[in-house]
């Protein structure tokens, strides 16, 4: 069994309050309960619960991307068919065009080869690639990353 860790910190950034007592959690985000948990082994574990009436109600292009651009029929028939417990749309526009989505479809051109000349020792031949700017950055500031193979 895995499981996801929360940041305090990250969560008091973001406008959440956090309390602890007597071996319970509970997280209020603009004065809303939004999860509560008990200590178990030295961890507090969420009930996510009371998160399903603070996050399941959400327009119907934001239910879109945060099942992973899945198609806005499947969003609905979800909702119809009641799929997953507590999903309530407020709103069902869309955006005409989702970008990630087009971005996601859009056919990639073949790369060049390196003269077909294949390499007879290490790092003889390195790849690399830039990203960025990132529209969050890392931990460390970075708006941008560098790949090497």
């Amino acid at each position: 069994m895995g499981f996801n860790l929360m940041s305090v910190g990250m969560m008091e950034e973001r406008g959440a309050e956090v309390y602890f007592k007597r071996g319970m959690s509970i997280i209020k985000i603009n004065e809303k309960i939004a999860a509560c948990g008990t200590r178990k082994n030295g961890l507090y574990h969420l009930d996510m619960a009371p998160m399903s009436d603070f996050a399941a109600v959400a327009s119907l292009q934001l239910w879109h991307e945060r099942l992973g651009h899945v198609t806005v029929a499947g969003v609905k028939r979800m909702i119809k068919n009641k799929d997953v417990d507590g999903l309530k749309c407020t709103s069902m526009v869309v955006n005409d065009i989702c970008e990630p989505c087009v971005y996601g479809k859009a056919a990639m051109t073949p790369m060049t080869s390196a003269g077909g000349v294949r390499v007879a020792r290490w790092l003889q031949l390195v790849q690399s690639d830039l990203g960025g700017p990132m529209s969050e950055p890392s931990r460390g500031g970075a708006l941008y990353f560098g790949t090497f193979t």
